[in-house]
């Protein structure tokens, strides 16, 4: 109990490391770590982890704001190349 506790009390950074990267996939169409649902042994490791941790550890410094985190997704540089015009 103590664990679970601790794992939804906003300081564990594996839950923010799921949030964003769930939110990229949603940006992007492919997250970060490829297994959205297995962060686990188990699931694939990240294709850029020092981005994860990033963008994990300023979404928690946010106040687990999303709209920070989508003005901040959707400002970059990486989100502008990756919009084609259809």
């Amino acid at each position: 109990m103590a664990y679970a506790r601790y794992l939804t009390s906003g300081r564990h950074p594996l839950v923010a490391r799921v949030l964003v990267n769930r939110f990229w996939m949603h940006h992007f169409g492919k997250g970060i770590v490829a297994t959205p649902g297995d962060f686990g042994l188990q699931g694939a490791r990240p294709s850029h982890p020092d981005l994860l941790d990033w963008l994990a550890s300023d979404f928690m410094a946010g106040r687990w704001s999303l709209k920070r985190f989508h003005k901040r997704v959707m400002t970059s540089t990486a989100y502008r190349q990756a919009l084609r015009v259809i």
